[in-house]
């Protein structure tokens, strides 16, 4: 009875005594007793393999995580560092041919915009899709703002289009890409219907920034000869996308 007492005792201190949280003296009387038995180390062996099996995929997945962690730091930096040098290289070449900064200006605003866009994509988990068009919105207008800049004031070439064909085309767009994006994340469509949006929406972008542009008039919509070179290709893939979307709700 004393051997049987003295198991249950063991039985009940195991699982502290796997976890380290039991004393020295009750430490030492444990190992004692599992020299001693079978039964009682058969049990300790296998309460140690599930908890170094429970431990293992936490400390592999916190490796794979610092892993990943670091390949895109490295990235990141690597990106920084080739876009440096390319836009040093940019205004190296423009100060030595030009005596000033011209063309320059407009490679390193699109190096830094295209940095900026892969920094957005690859730190942000959660609503990619709104902050990466945050990011493109607020550097295309950066951007075309410093085509305008160095063409008309810097190069002395061109006219002051910012105003009256820049920003309207621009915020058109804008909108035309905007929309799927927000119907994507707030309505929860499939991106297949997202797709189909988005080129009825390029139908409309297209006759509307010729329209700003006093290419043609309304009714140069209703023609044939206009429908067919501008929203024909549109319509076929709104009709596949739209298919395809619709079959995919059915099987679900």
């Amino acid at each position: 009875m004393e051997r049987e007492l003295a198991c249950e005792i063991v039985k009940d201190l195991l699982p502290l005594y796997v976890d380290g949280m039991v004393s020295d003296v009750s430490k030492k009387s444990i190992e004692s007793h599992l020299e001693n038995c079978t039964e009682c180390n058969e049990i300790y062996h296998n309460m140690a393999y599930h908890l170094e099996m429970e431990t293992l995929p936490t400390e592999v997945s916190d490796i794979k995580r610092f892993l990943k962690k670091t390949k895109k730091m490295y990235l990141l930096y690597g990106l920084g560092g080739l876009s440096f040098i390319a836009i040093l290289v940019c205004l190296i070449v423009d100060l030595a041919v030009n005596k000033g900064i011209t063309w320059s200006l407009i490679a390193g605003s699109s190096c830094l915009f295209a940095d900026a866009l892969i920094y957005a994509l690859s730190t942000c988990k959660k609503n990619k899709g709104c902050i990466a068009m945050a990011v493109i919105s607020i550097g295309s207008f950066v951007l075309l703002s410093v085509i305008q800049i160095t063409r008309y004031y810097l190069i002395g070439t061109g006219t002051v289009w910012l105003f009256r064909y820049g920003l309207p085309i621009l915020l058109l767009w804008l909108l035309v890409l905007w929309l799927p994006v927000l119907t994507r994340t707030f309505l929860k469509w499939n991106i297949w219907d997202c797709i189909a949006w988005f080129l009825l929406l390029v139908i409309i972008g297209n006759y509307v920034t010729k329209l700003i542009i006093g290419d043609y008039v309304w009714n140069d919509v209703l023609h044939m000869q206009g429908f067919i070179g501008n929203a024909l290709g549109e319509v076929i893939g709104i009709i596949v996308f739209g298919l395809i979307g619709r079959i995919k709700k059915w099987r679900k």
